[in-house]
């Protein structure tokens, strides 16, 4: 079944403290020299340092995180990790939210990009550039599932990598190319609306579309 580019959409979890930061100035990757005492981290720091010397394989003068890095992919192992406390500092889920974008709207910018077959911190993970190959390059099955255990019904030891594919964007993403904001609950939506409000804000915010996005 052929991919509809056009219904790709980028997913990039925030923890809702970092969400006034972000659509105050829009995303910034990790090496652009922002430094808010404010800015809460969720990631494993181990990660984020092999992140620091990962080189991005289809622009080799740059690394990892001189991306901001999207998921194709919803309740990930990466979200259930951050609830669990499982190698990361454990945070409540509703304090994740999403800011989503769309494939198409970046892809057709001046904005840099490329997007990888997994986890972009692996050794073993590839990187690519052309749009075209990315029904072949990026296994949608492990996207779209959300039975990524090491056990998993077809017993792929590579599904967690795979679920982790990863869309990079240089440097920055202006603010206008975040079309939703997804949160658990209601109480989460509020909290989002007050944020939206004090900056005059009218991006859509989503309760947990189709009871997909976080592990209940």
């Amino acid at each position: 079944m052929a991919i509809d580019l056009e219904k790709i959409n980028l997913y990039r979890i925030i923890p809702i403290q970092n969400l006034d930061q972000n659509l105050r100035h829009g995303l910034y990757c990790k090496n652009a020299g922002r430094n808010d005492p404010d800015f809460v981290t969720i990631g494993s720091q181990d990660v984020i340092t092999r992140r620091d010397r990962a080189i991005v394989k289809c622009f080799p003068d740059t690394v990892v995180n001189d991306y901001v890095p999207f998921y194709f992919s919803v309740r990930t192992p990466m979200l259930y990790n951050i609830i669990t406390g499982h190698g990361v500092p454990s945070r409540p889920q509703g304090d994740i939210i999403y800011l989503c974008c769309r494939l198409t709207d970046i892809t057709s910018s001046e904005l840099q990009w490329c997007y990888t077959n997994g986890n972009a911190a692996s050794a073993i993970t590839k990187f690519y550039k052309k749009l075209e190959n990315i029904q072949n390059k990026v296994d949608w099955h492990s996207i779209n599932t959300t039975d990524f255990r090491d056990e998993n019904a077809d017993g792929d030891e590579d599904r967690v990598r795979k679920k982790h594919a990863e869309f990079l964007v240089k440097e920055h993403v202006p603010v206008e190319y975040v079309k939703a904001i997804v949160v658990l609950n209601e109480e989460k939506r509020d909290e989002v609306l007050v944020i939206l409000e004090k900056l005059n804000s009218t991006i859509p915010v989503l309760i947990n579309p189709k009871q997909k996005f976080y592990f209940l």
